[in-house]
C-alpha cells in the first residue's frame, strides 16, 4: 500500500496540470489530409477535457460533447475540377507557377469561406465569446488569423499538415547554404548550382509572400472583417508556437527555435484489424499485397480509361494481390488478384504484414505513413510537392517514380513494380527509415498536446519568442553594423589621407623654398 502511494505521488508530481480551456480551432483548409491531421489534434484536446469551437469546411462526422463544429459551406466547390484527365493536370515542377497557382487558390478559398453562411453566423453568435487559445491550421487560409484580433489577441498556436511555411513568420529563418527550401528537392549537401537555385527559391518565396501573396489575402480579409490593422503579417508574428509536420529522418536536420516543434506523423495510429473482406483478401496473398491509392484530392477515377486499363493489365501479370482505392464502380475488366474499394483504411493496410509495396502520389501524410510502416513506394506524383517528396525518397533508395504522362504500356508499370519487389534493398532501406522515424522520446501527438498546453499554462509563453521578430530587416541582416564598420573605415581612411596630404604638402613647400634660396 505504501509503495502504491509512493508511485501515485511520484506520478502526480511529474504531471503537468492545465485547466480545461476554451479553444477556437481554425481548421479551415479544404483538404482531406489537412482534416485528418487537424482532427487528430482537436479530438485529443477534447479527450483531455478542453472545449473546442471548430471552424471547418468539413461536416462533423463523429459528434463529441466537447466539440462544436461550425460548418463553412463551399470549400470543396473550389477544389480541383478535372475537365481533362488526371495525367493532363498541369503539374508543373516549377516553383514560380506553383506559387502563382497557390496564390490564386488561397485568395479564392478565403473569399468563399469567409463569406460562407456558417462563418457569418459564427461571427454573430460568438462575437462576445472569450477564447483562451486559437489553434490555427496554417495552410492556405491565412486570412482566418484575423480572428485573433476579433477575440482580443489570445495566444495562437499554429499547425500544418504541409511543410513548415510558417518558420519564417516566427523568426525561424533557415540558411539556404545548407537547409533545402520546402520547394527544393536538394539534399543538405548541395553542389554550387544546387545552392544557387536553393537561394533563388528561398529569396523568391520571401518576396512572393511578402509583396504578392499577403497583400492579396489581406485585401480579402480586410473587406470581410472591416479593419486593416493589425495585418495578417502582424498577427503571424504574435504566434506563440508552431507545430510542424516534419521529422529530420525525412526532411533533414535544420536549426529550430524553441517556438517551432516538429511533430511529423502525429496522425498515425497503430494499425487496427481490417474489415473481414479486406483481411481475407490480404491474408490469403502468398506473394504479398500492393496497395494503390492517389490520396483524397487526386482520384484514380480521373485517369483516362486507357491508363486505367494499363494498370489493370500490369496487375494481371504479377503474382501479388492488389488493393486499389478507386472512387466509383465504373472500372471494367478487373483481374481476380485486384480488389477495388471506394474507401480504404490506409494506415491499417500499410501496417498489415502482407503489404509489400505502396503505389502512391507521395503526398506528405501518405509518405509519412508508408515510412512509419517501413513500406517501399512507387511514386506517381501529380503536383509540385509530391515530385519533391518522391525525389527525396528516390535518393534515399526507398522509392521509384512513375509519371502518368509517360506511361505507354502496361510493361512500364510492371517493370517499376518488379524492380522494387525483386530488389531487397528497397524494403531494407524503408525499414531503416521506419526505425529512425519512430525513435522519439514521446510520440508526436503527445508532444503536440504537451506544447499546446504549455502555451496555455504560461499564458502565451512569451519566453519562446525570439528577439529577431522585433528587428528591422536591415538590423536582422546586420546591415547597420556593416554600414557602421564601413563608415568607420572610411572616416579613418579619410583622416589619414588628409594627414598624409598635409604632410606631403608641407614637405613639398619646404623643398620649393629651399630650391628658391
Amino acid at each position: 500500500m505504501k509503495l502504491l502511494i509512493i508511485i501515485i505521488t511520484s506520478l502526480l508530481s511529474c504531471a503537468h496540470f492545465v485547466n480545461a480551456a476554451n479553444i477556437l480551432a481554425l481548421a479551415t483548409v479544404s483538404s482531406g489530409s489537412h482534416t485528418i491531421y487537424a482532427n487528430a489534434i482537436i479530438r485529443e484536446l477534447a479527450a483531455r477535457g478542453h472545449k473546442l469551437v471548430v471552424l471547418s469546411p468539413d461536416k462533423e462526422k463523429k459528434p463529441n460533447p466537447n466539440i462544436t463544429t461550425i460548418y463553412l459551406e463551399g470549400g470543396y466547390e473550389n477544389e480541383v475540377m478535372f475537365e481533362t484527365t488526371l495525367e493532363d493536370f498541369p503539374s508543373s515542377e516549377g516553383f514560380v507557377q506553383y506559387f502563382n497557382m497557390l496564390n490564386e487558390y488561397t485568395t479564392s478559398q478565403c473569399k468563399i469561406l469567409l463569406n460562407s453562411p456558417g462563418n457569418k453566423k459564427f461571427i454573430q453568435d460568438y462575437k462576445d465569446h472569450k477564447f483562451d487559445l486559437i489553434l490555427f491550421d496554417y495552410g492556405v487560409t491565412e486570412c482566418f488569423i484575423k480572428y485573433a484580433h476579433v477575440f482580443g489577441h489570445p495566444p495562437i498556436v499554429g499547425f500544418t499538415a504541409f511543410f513548415a511555411v510558417s518558420a519564417y513568420q516566427l523568426g525561424n529563418h533557415h540558411n539556404p547554404a545548407f537547409v533545402p527550401h520546402f520547394q527544393s528537392a536538394a539534399s543538405p549537401q548541395m553542389s554550387f548550382p544546387e545552392r544557387f537555385m536553393n537561394w533563388v527559391v528561398h529569396e523568391y518565396y520571401l518576396l512572393w509572400r511578402n509583396y504578392i501573396s499577403l497583400p492579396t489575402i489581406d485585401a480579402v480579409a480586410d473587406e470581410f472583417f472591416g479593419f486593416s490593422k493589425p495585418s495578417i503579417g502582424d498577427l503571424e508574428r504574435e504566434m506563440s508556437l508552431m507545430l510542424t509536420n516534419e521529422h529530420f529522418s525525412f526532411t533533414y536536420p535544420r536549426p529550430n527555435i524553441p517556438a517551432v516543434v516538429d511533430v511529423g506523423g502525429l496522425q498515425i495510429k497503430p494499425p487496427k484489424p481490417l474489415p473481414k473482406d479486406l483481411e481475407d483478401f490480404m491474408s490469403g496473398a502468398k506473394h504479398g499485397v500492393i496497395f494503390f491509392s492517389l490520396g483524397s484530392n487526386f482520384l484514380s477515377k480521373h485517369m483516362s480509361d486507357e491508363k486505367k486499363q494499363m494498370f489493370l493489365e500490369a496487375f494481371r501479370q504479377i503474382p501479388q494481390r492488389v488493393v486499389w482505392k478507386y472512387e466509383d464502380e465504373t472500372l471494367q475488366n478487373i483481374p481476380q488478384n485486384v480488389l477495388v474499394k471506394k474507401w480504404c483504411p490506409q494506415t491499417d493496410i500499410l501496417g498489415h504484414n502482407k503489404t509489400v509495396l505502396f503505389m502512391t502520389h507521395n503526398g506528405y501524410l501518405s509518405t509519412q505513413e508508408s515510412l512509419y510502416n517501413g513500406i517501399p513506394m512507387l511514386g506517381i506524383p501529380i503536383v509540385v510537392d509530391q515530385f519533391i517528396n518522391n525525389k527525396k525518397l528516390t535518393k534515399a533508395g526507398v522509392a521509384l517514380r512513375l509519371d502518368l504522362k509517360d506511361i505507354k504500356s502496361a510493361d512500364q508499370i510492371k517493370e517499376k513494380i518488379t524492380t522494387i519487389l525483386n530488389n531487397p534493398s528497397f524494403r531494407e532501406k524503408a525499414q531503416q527509415m521506419s526505425v529512425l522515424f519512430r525513435d522519439r522520446p514521446m510520440n508526436p501527438l503527445d508532444t503536440a498536446i504537451y506544447w499546446i498546453e504549455y502555451v496555455l499554462r504560461h499564458k502565451g509563453a512569451k519566453q519562446l519568442r525570439v528577439a529577431s521578430l522585433d528587428l528591422a530587416w536591415y538590423q536582422y541582416y546586420l546591415l547597420d553594423i556593416y554600414f557602421a564598420i564601413a563608415a568607420a573605415f572610411f572616416a579613418v581612411y579619410y583622416a589619414l589621407a588628409r594627414i598624409f596630404r598635409s604632410i606631403f604638402s608641407t614637405e613639398t613647400k619646404q623643398k620649393t623654398k629651399q630650391k628658391k634660396t
